[in-house]
């Protein structure tokens, strides 16, 4: 039996490879399925996570970033026609579930207040007869404590956008709402006014009553719609 973690790169997904490691590891599979949109630093948090559990990394590329993607399919993506993570992820996924010639389980690094994802993910996942489970759901822990145990237990620094962001997904991500792309306005304006282009270049805006241009206009004229929480702005230095 082996036992697949979607590797995503984010804390959750660390943390869920590590519980497994535990108890699985010579079975073991951290799969990988790139976006070539993220962070640089999530690269470097990946592989730094999987060298403390010393375990190698599976990969599972379509190739093509979000930019790329866009390009071929002439529009945008969004929370409503999420093109990019079907065709980057869930897609790739589905590929090399169909090249295991053992029997597996996938695990999903959804954390406590994920449940909604994870039923989808049971549902659709179940009509294809694979198993899938979600280590974190059972045991109570919440995101910024599991940031915590990576930062202070393990002494792995977090990757550098969890400083501003919730998330260590693409910049941007378009399924992400009005905050995330002020945040992304504010920390990561040349992810921005990539953004910016890709509206002007397919004659879409990514939210339906405003496009990204106003919004930022809005932004530097006005005092900020969303303030940054720094109670929850975990530090990514290990201690």
């Amino acid at each position: 039996m082996k036992h697949i973690v979607l590797y995503s790169g984010g804390a959750n997904s660390a943390y869920t490879a590590y519980l497994l490691n535990q108890e699985y590891h010579k079975d073991i599979i951290l799969l990988h399925t790139p976006t070539y949109s993220e962070h640089p630093d999530a690269d470097r948090f990946r592989k730094q996570f999987a060298d403390y559990l010393n375990l190698p990394i599976t990969v599972q590329a379509d190739g093509r970033d979000i930019w790329q993607l866009m390009n071929d399919h002439h529009c945008l993506p969004s929370d409503r026609i999420p093109f990019c993570s079907r065709t980057l992820k869930s897609e790739q996924a589905m590929k090399f579930y169909k090249s295991m010639v053992e029997d597996f389980i996938v695990y999903f690094g959804y954390g406590g207040k994920e449940w909604r994802r994870a039923q989808r993910s049971i549902a659709r996942l179940e009509h294809d007869g694979i198993k899938s489970e979600y280590p974190l759901l059972k045991i109570g822990l919440s995101d910024n404590n599991i940031k915590d145990i990576v930062k202070n237990d393990f002494r792995i620094c977090l990757p550098e956008p969890y400083l501003h962001l919730s998330h260590n997904n693409c910049l941007p991500c378009f399924k992400g709402g009005k905050q995330h792309f002020y945040q992304i306005w504010k920390y990561y304006p040349k992810y921005f006014m990539k953004a910016v282009e890709a509206e002007m270049n397919k004659g879409y805006t990514v939210f339906k009553d405003i496009s990204l241009t106003s919004l930022s206009k809005q932004w530097q004229s006005q005092i900020p719609m969303f303030a940054d929480d720094e109670d929850l702005r975990p530090c990514m230095c290990a201690l």
